[in-house]
């Protein structure tokens, strides 16, 4: 694979909340590949998985996620969550492979952003996020009403 999101580069949060309507629902859709071992960052001082699979940690980073906006008070609901089984149309980079899609319902691209600057997401729940995944790609997606 050319690029592995290692980092799982967030983007420019301020050029996307330009094109992203902030006050309408917003999805968000995932294409995640695990790590065969969850593998935390040297920082991190919070609780580990230690060995576990990488899926293991996702789930226990999708569960405090959702605990989380819960807290916030945002309204957040897992639309669509399968396994990847192979592309059939496009012509995959070398290696290219998922594991799973994930698509998440948000009120608002806003209450998306304020998940991601929450100082507590970023200190407690994301190092699991990044601690899973060996590649990740994420597209902001809005329903579109002229189609």
């Amino acid at each position: 694979m050319a690029n592995t999101n290692a980092e799982h580069y967030l983007g420019d949060l301020e050029a996307a909340t330009k094109v992203i309507p902030a006050d309408q629902p917003y999805v968000m859709m995932n294409l995640m590949k695990f790590k065969p071992h969850a593998t935390y960052s040297a920082d991190y001082q919070g609780p580990k998985l230690g060995a576990a699979p990488g899926r293991e940690a996702y789930i226990q980073y999708k569960n405090m996620f959702v605990q989380r906006a819960g807290e916030m008070g945002l309204d957040v609901s897992i639309v669509f969550l399968g396994k990847a089984h192979t592309q059939i149309v496009a012509v995959p980079e070398e290696g290219e492979s998922w594991d799973v899609v994930l698509l998440v319902k948000f009120a608002s691209w806003a209450a998306f952003k304020s998940v991601l600057q929450d100082e507590k997401y970023n200190r407690e729940i994301q190092p699991h996020r990044v601690a899973a995944l060996q590649d990740f790609r994420s597209f902001s997606v809005t329903e579109m009403s002229d189609f």
